[in-house]
């Protein structure tokens, strides 16, 4: 349940992403403006397929995922901080640090479902048409006492 929170908030926020680079690029005015126009659109493509592998729980997607986000988001959130420590902070400071943490903090929870998920036996690994029988100890069969112990040998 928590892979398909995780992912749909992913989601969610990529497609905030999108329309936050649509108004930079359109010259609209909006709160928050990406760092480097060319960077944020190569991180979107990024961010888009680590989403589709993290949907797929792959480790590797969310790895990916939690790198480029602390490349690009943990720039921006230093800067942030680091207006803010100076008391030369404006709205716009805030927002964009909550922006950076969320961007940090989604990646880190998708690691951390895959990697809690990734060693338990789910049901897709059973087959419970044979469950009753080979999912216990007692598969073996008991010999019979009136089994024949003779080895014929022709």
């Amino acid at each position: 349940m928590l892979g398909i929170f995780v992912t749909t908030f992913a989601g969610f926020f990529w497609f905030t992403r999108v329309i936050i680079t649509l108004m930079y690029s359109i010259g609209k005015s909006f709160p928050i403006v990406p760092i480097n126009m060319g960077v944020e659109i190569v991180l979107l493509f990024i961010t888009f397929i680590c989403v589709i592998l993290v949907a797929k729980r792959k480790m590797l997607g969310a790895v990916i995922y939690l790198i480029a986000h602390c490349a690009y988001f943990g720039v921006d959130a230093y800067k942030a901080i680091e207006s803010i420590i100076e008391e030369q902070a404006d709205v716009s400071n805030y927002l964009t640090l909550f922006i950076s943490i969320i961007a940090v903090i989604i990646p880190l929870i998708a690691i951390f479902d895959i990697g809690l998920n990734t060693g338990k036996k789910g049901s897709a690994l059973r087959d419970k048409k044979t469950d009753w029988f080979y999912g216990t100890t007692d598969y073996e069969r008991q010999k019979d006492d009136r089994v024949d112990q003779n080895q014929y040998k022709f």
